[in-house]
Order: C-alpha cells, then structure tokens, then sequence
C-alpha cells in the first residue's frame, strides 16, 4: 500500500502500528493544553505521574480516530503547523516500512 502525504492524521493514526500510533499521539499531545490532555486520560486511562501527558502503545487500542483528529485539531490551535509536520513525518515513516 502506497503512503502518501494526502492522508490525513486520522488515516495515518489508522494504519501506523500501535508504538507508531503511541508517537503521532504524543507529539500532538505535546502541543494541547492540559485540560485537552486530561480530558483523554478520562476515556482512555492515567498518562501516569509525568506533567507531560504520555500514551503507551498499549493505550492506543483505546483511542479513536475521531479523538486523534480532535487533539490534531486542539493542537493545531495551540501551535500552527504542528499537525501537517506530523502528518508529513509519518507519511515518510509509513511509506519506507
């Protein structure tokens, strides 16, 4: 299957495995306010004891595309471009595997 940069962060979500699926979500919760971040540690468990909020791979299994997009969409607003460099990154990783 061809990967292309037309995808959005939810296909990539989509299609990334569970530590790459663990990555794109970290790098956006790295750029959402921490209300964004604690309201999704409420439907998909604690992000443990860090400031910075952390999902494992596991955690992913839990977490939608619609509330991938929703953070993507969050972060975006908290800082401008963030969502096409991780769109970009991943697209590039997903297209070498």
């Amino acid at each position: 299957m061809s990967v292309t940069t037309d995808h959005t962060i939810s296909q990539l979500f989509l299609l990334a495995n569970a530590e790459q699926r663990a990555d794109i979500v970290n790098r956006l919760l790295s750029n959402v306010s921490h209300e964004m971040a604690l309201s999704l540690a409420a439907s998909i468990g604690d992000f443990g004891e860090e400031k910075r909020p952390h999902v494992t791979p596991e955690q992913t299994e839990q977490i939608t595309a619609a509330q991938v997009e929703e953070i993507a969409a969050t972060a975006e607003q908290h800082a401008p471009g963030v969502v096409q460099k991780v769109t970009a990154f991943f697209s590039d990783e997903l297209a070498r595997a």
